[in-house]
């Protein structure tokens, strides 16, 4: 039996809001009010999505045309906010340690000491194995600024590889410069040089030769933010 569409949409939105982690983090992304998704996921549905906002969230969450109206399994959000005291592992879930650094999308911010520890998120593990990943160089900062927009907006979180330091073409990395942190994309140019990338088309990029650049340094690519990057 073909379920009710009001419905499909509602769930599925309440996925992505799960997955972001807040009503706030997908009003932002979606450019809508957060009291207005409230109004769509509350007990009463006093809202419904309409056709225009499902289209909207469909293109601003990387998902395929017609994914809001599918009936089909819901995305499983790969992991959960646990308690900021939390240490001993959970069943079926790896606790990733998410440090106060930020990486900017903007200005830059000044990288805090190592053993600053904002708490932990819980990722599944069978998540975390399908993309070959070990836990033990898993790290999780937030995003800040809007330079890496629509891919990554401002408050999202970022899940960093620390492996993975040799620049892949076309992929977003954390990187040290002049000791502040920026989340961008590397594009890979001939002798050593990479193109540093912003994906908002205001913040213009720039170049630095990874060989000879000093006060530059990669530390880690960032795997997901909300979705697979």
């Amino acid at each position: 039996m073909e379920r009710d569409i009001s419905v499909l949409r509602r769930e599925k939105l309440g996925e992505l809001i799960k997955q972001e982690g807040s009503q706030s983090r997908v009003a932002r992304k979606i450019d809508t009010d957060p009291s207005y998704l409230s109004q769509i996921m509350s007990a009463k549905g006093r809202r419904n999505v309409g056709e225009a906002l499902a289209r909207r969230i469909e293109e601003r969450f990387n998902k395929k045309p017609g994914w809001m109206d599918s009936d089909l399994n819901l995305d499983p959000a790969p992991y959960m906010e646990v308690s900021h005291d939390m240490t001993e592992p959970i069943n079926d879930f790896v606790l990733i340690p998410h440090y106060s650094a930020v990486a900017s999308m903007g200005p830059g911010e000044t990288q805090p000491d190592e053993d600053q520890i904002n708490g932990h998120l819980a990722f599944k593990d069978v998540w975390l194995k399908k993309r070959r990943l070990n836990p033990r160089f898993l790290t999780v900062i937030d995003a800040v600024g809007d330079s890496m927009h629509p891919t990554i907006s401002n408050g999202d979180v970022l899940l960093v590889d620390l492996r993975q330091k040799e620049p892949i073409d076309n992929r977003i990395f954390v990187l040290r410069m002049e000791d502040q942190l920026y989340a961008k994309r590397l594009q890979k140019r001939p002798n050593h040089v990479i193109n540093i990338h912003s994906d908002n088309p205001l913040s213009p990029p720039f170049e630095v030769n990874i060989d000879n650049s000093e006060g530059v340094d990669i530390i880690g690519r960032v795997i997901w933010a909300g979705k697979d990057l």
